[in-house]
């Protein structure tokens, strides 16, 4: 055994991380098998330090695994990376033609494979000796309801005395490290890196989101999984599928990809029941409203908090949860299913969940005194905001105040079906801007305002505020004792992205300083 260095990511961990991390002594050879190799040339024998897909971190000693982003194309740094010293190169080019491009440099091993991503999945798994096989992961997919399940399950797993980490929107996590989430699926090669950090600090357990982009580009590629969860599919990241069937085939990935060894499906969801029909592994169904092994009966809200009996195959126990609405109750069937099919008791999973409050920026509350509700949700598609506001419908009686935008340079398509949803289930709505990007704000805007029947818009029950941060404080202005305010789009992040750049940005800060303000005036 030798001890490789581990070059950090793009992203900084806010705490010290374990960047020293035993690997076996690999060889060039070791490293690219299965990982599909078409043409080979050169020395395949020597010693390989370390692993990289970014030209940046190449050290001596380093594979280079060349593969195209969104914006650039790893073959062209094949040269840059070579200057800095690595041993040896993988692309989807022919070796013959590399050397070429290399003036006939003989000294680099070259490997052609037929899929770049596919290769640097296999490479970094065998890098970090297959580290998801050496805890128990649990991989959430769908387009709502990752990050609530996944916290649910981290609850249920430290309730049952496991070292749990996390990987997914808000943040990766384990032991008493956590890292900023860039995005929240990582890399291949740094979602492997985490998994053997966490086995070498004695975590047993993994939960981690599994985003659609990331399954697609297979980030996720033949890893082992003790369970797979499915939570449902709804229109959302369009601009870069292009279509539902496209989604929807990425989102299957996660069961055909991989190797699950059983799953949870949400059976309310026409794509949870297709799915269940296509694997041969067991499968456990969840339902709010028909026949499934895992049910929710006797549901009543009292006090806040909603109260059920959960029932299974393993039998019945009371529930009590501080989240609200139907779509977190079938959150809560889906971790309560995965904690169950690893042998988790029913009432251990009875007290998880009970133990969680509230997830960052989902259904958030703000209370600085006053007397009406403030709630901050990430919901970002229409699924989602009907999910929150016929969630905040229950916790008023009086109006319900909703503001919402949508994110630029993304489906366009979802836009107006978000207005429509908006002003049909909210007495107020409060239309500005999310994270615009690119895009004029006010354009956006007039894309969710089509969405609009000539009716609603004449009810006069919304308005257009394109700052969001003035739109925030005209919520909180409105708002009368008893009302619910919703504030819809950004939930837990911290920045918006503007034309001119990324700027500080927290929902919940702008609504706590604009109801002090409210305060000390009234």
């Amino acid at each position: 055994m030798n001890c490789a260095t581990v070059i950090k990511p793009d992203y900084e961990p806010n705490v010290e991380t374990c960047v020293e991390i035993m690997t076996e002594q690999f060889n060039i050879k070791n490293l690219v098998n299965g990982a599909g190799a078409l043409q080979t040339l050169g020395d395949m024998n020597r010693s390989v330090a370390s692993v990289e897909y970014d030209s940046r971190r190449v050290a001596p000693g380093s594979l280079f695994v060349a593969i195209s982003g969104f914006r650039q194309d790893g073959a062209r740094y094949i040269k840059d990376a070579i200057d800095k010293g690595c041993v040896a190169v993988v692309s989807e080019k022919e070796p013959l033609a590399v050397q070429a491009e290399l003036g006939g440099n003989k000294d680099i091993a070259l490997i052609q494979v037929q899929d770049a991503r596919q290769a640097l999945a296999c490479i970094s798994s065998n890098f970090y000796n297959n580290p998801s096989n050496r805890l128990a992961l649990t991989g959430i997919t769908g387009a709502n309801g990752k990050t609530t399940t996944a916290y649910l399950m981290e609850s249920i797993l430290r309730e049952e005395g496991k070292r749990a980490g996390v990987i997914g929107t808000i943040n990766y996590r384990y032991a008493d490290t956590i890292i900023p989430a860039p995005v929240t699926t990582p890399e291949s090669l740094d979602l492997n890196r985490l998994l053997q950090e966490m086995t070498s600090r004695g975590v047993s357990h993994c939960v981690m989101e599994a985003s659609s982009h990331a399954l697609y580009l297979k980030r996720v590629w033949n890893l082992d999984f003790e369970v797979g969860i499915f939570t449902n599919l709804s229109r959302d990241h369009l601009d870069f599928h292009e279509s539902m069937e496209n989604y929807k085939s990425a989102k299957k990935l996660l069961f055909k990809a991989n190797n699950v060894k059983k799953a949870v499906l949400n059976l309310d969801d026409p794509v949870g029941r297709e799915i269940q029909q296509e694997l041969n592994i067991e499968t456990i169904g969840i339902s709010l409203n028909g026949p499934a092994d895992v049910t929710a009966e006797d549901i009543q809200r009292k006090d806040n908090a909603t109260h059920f009996t959960l029932k299974t195959p393993w039998g019945s126990v009371a529930m009590q949860t501080a989240l609200l609405g139907a779509h977190n109750l079938q959150n809560i069937l889906s971790a309560a299913s995965a904690a169950l099919l690893q042998g988790i008791s029913l009432e251990t999973v009875a007290r998880g969940i009970g133990k969680v409050e509230n997830v960052p920026g989902r259904f958030e509350g703000v209370q600085e005194g006053q007397k009406f509700l403030v709630v901050v949700d990430y919901a970002h598609t229409d699924d989602a905001l009907r999910n929150v506001l016929e969630a905040a419908r229950q916790l008023t009686s009086k109006r319900l105040i909703v503001v919402f935008g949508c994110g630029g340079d993304r489906d366009r398509g979802k836009r107006p079906l978000m207005g429509s949803v908006a002003l049909k289930l909210s007495d107020c709505a409060i239309i500005t801007s999310d994270n615009p990007r690119s895009e004029d704000p006010e354009s956006i805007i007039n894309d969710i305002v089509e969405g609009m029947t000539i009716e609603l818009k004449q009810t006069r029950r919304h308005e257009i505020i394109v700052d969001r941060k003035q739109a925030i404080q005209r919520a909180i202005e409105l708002a009368e004792e008893g009302d619910l305010v919703l504030i819809a789009g950004k939930g837990h992040e911290d920045y918006q992205i503007l034309k001119s750049g990324t700027i500080h940005f927290d929902d919940r800060e702008i609504a706590r300083n604009a109801i002090h303000r409210r305060l000390q005036n009234d």
